[in-house]
């Protein structure tokens, strides 16, 4: 277990440096706020569209996190690794202008283990934002000729977090059936709808799941803006740079809960049974007509409508989760030059117009809601849909005037699986998850009275890597193809090609033995 725990720090420790030292984003609308933002999801999820609200993990291998609600790490009953990345590919057009970019980095990773019978804990690491852009506008201005306008930046913010998930009802609809184990003694006394409904809300709380994140955001983010005059000799180009350095806490809250149907209303066998015992009474021909006729309206009437059980149960989800939009603190310092440019290309520094080192500000951060719905049938099908709003349009960022408008988020996903728990010659093919998905943002940037909206959709696979009663692991590859942006407006569309990759690693590592 020690061995376990060194690998797994180590990772991490080796994850948070490289995610310090990599451009991570190639898009011009990174400029604008805290930077391009991840969503909170991991490789599994990122294939179902990045619907992850009403998202239960498997109580069961293998076990996933879900940090997006950190309702459902009271689902967790293994020792639960999760690492990843992801490359993407992007092509950016504006006008008649087409670049190509790519690159890989680091996703995440966190460690989940159970707590007690009903509760579970979790931790680990994620970019918050990204940061890396350069971009370039020119505008005749009169008699001066061609300005151009030059923004460059880089960094991001990561996320560090803790969290916890509890079912603080997790034993109240095994208490209720024990007490009304004898269920016409019940109904005596309680009545048919009453006890209906007890029994249905004691399923529900039984389901029902609390949970939060303490984050913790900390990075930098580099801003540099220049403007580029035609003649050195009659105007000095002017650079302005910022830099900017955040570190404080925040959180989110999430709530879950489930309705499980393992029974339905047998009304085509009851219908079987009505024409069986009709076609027995008719084949006796001794009988008066009349007397038949009776007899069968009387079977229509008496034949009760029976429950059948289902072989696969169905369980509907729902959850629900928020964050906290407090004001973090932060640390800037912004510069302005004036230079000229020497026939070699150099920048030749001529005076500092000013320095402002050591300010203190404040971000405050956008609230933001969701509630999502899932379907599960059994242990093969399991789908899931989002709807977030996001409270941009009071977001703030230091003195910056930004006209952000209020994100709407839908995503949906369905994860398919053949055979859970199939074993022996070609059960690996029966084991293996297929995922797909789609999403779709709003967006919150308004640039040229525009807003910069996102979709994209997915596809994926859960490759079970050996899978027996204590261990199982899990390799998660996805691929997104999706679109930021638009090319009208003089603005910049992106088309983007994201593969997303996870490894998921669940072990029993605090175990108790009763014998040695």
């Amino acid at each position: 277990m020690k061995s376990k725990s060194a690998i797994f720090f180590l990772a991490l420790a080796a994850a948070f440096l490289s995610t310090k030292a990599q451009n991570s984003t190639f898009s011009p609308y990174s400029r604008y706020g805290l930077g391009e933002i991840v969503p909170s999801t991991f490789a599994h999820n990122s294939s179902m569209g990045g619907a992850y609200v009403a998202l239960k993990p498997d109580s069961t291998f293998p076990v996933f996190i879900n940090s997006g609600n950190p309702a459902a790490y009271a689902l967790i009953k293994l020792t639960t690794l999760e690492v990843g990345g992801k490359f993407q590919f992007s092509n950016f057009k504006s006008g008649t202008t087409k670049l190509n970019k790519w690159g890989t980095n680091f996703s995440y990773a966190a460690v989940g283990f159970p707590i007690r019978n009903n509760g579970g804990a979790c931790f680990g690491i994620a970019p918050y934002s990204y940061v890396g852009y350069e971009t370039q506008n020119t505008f005749n201005q009169p008699s001066i000729g061609n300005v151009t306008y030059l923004y460059t930046g880089d960094g991001g913010l990561n996320k560090a977090f803790l969290g916890y998930g509890i079912m603080p009802f997790k034993n109240r609809n095994a208490v209720f059936q024990k007490r009304h184990i004898y269920i016409p003694d019940s109904l005596k006394n309680m009545g048919k709808v009453a006890f209906a409904l007890r029994n249905f809300g004691s399923k529900v709380l039984s389901d029902f799941s609390l949970g939060f994140n303490a984050n913790y955001l900390f990075g930098n983010i580099s801003e540099v803006t220049k403007v580029i005059y035609p003649n050195s000799v009659l105007y000095n180009n002017t650079m302005r740079e910022r830099q900017v350095n955040l570190g404080d806490f925040t959180g989110n809250f999430g709530a879950q809960t489930a309705i499980t149907i393992d029974s339905v209303w047998d009304r085509k066998g009851r219908k079987s049974r009505i024409e069986a015992e009709i076609k027995r009474i008719k084949e006796n021909a001794d009988l008066p007509a009349d007397f038949l006729k009776k007899q069968t309206g009387y079977v229509q009437d008496s034949v009760p409508l029976h429950k059948r059980a289902l072989i696969e149960k169905v369980k509907l989800t729902f959850g629900y989760f928020s964050n906290i939009n407090n004001s973090i603190k932060v640390n800037y310092s912004t510069a302005g030059y004036n230079y000229i440019v020497n026939s070699s290309g150099q920048e030749i520094l001529r005076d500092t117009a000013y320095k402002n080192y050591d300010q203190k500000s404040t971000v405050t951060l956008p609230f933001e809601q969701g509630f999502g719905i899932g379907f599960k049938k059994g242990e093969r099908l399991n789908i899931v849909a989002d709807f977030a709003i996001t409270n941009w349009s009071k977001f703030k960022f230091l003195n910056d005037v930004n006209n952000f408008k209020d994100n709407y988020r839908i995503a949906a996903g369905a994860n398919y699986v053949p055979e859970k728990y199939a074993t022996g010659r070609g059960s690996f093919y029966k084991r293996v998850n297929y995922r797909i998905g789609a999403g779709y943002n709003t967006g919150y940037i308004n640039v040229n009275n525009t807003l910069i909206s996102d979709y994209h959709v997915s596809l994926g696979l859960g490759i079970p890597v050996g899978a027996n009663r204590y261990v199982s692991s899990m390799v998660n590859v996805g691929v997104q193809f999706g679109q930021m942006g638009t090319s009208n407006n003089s603005l910049v569309k992106e088309n983007y090609w994201r593969v997303n990759f996870g490894f998921t690693f669940s072990d029993r590592w605090f175990q108790k033995f009763r014998y040695d």
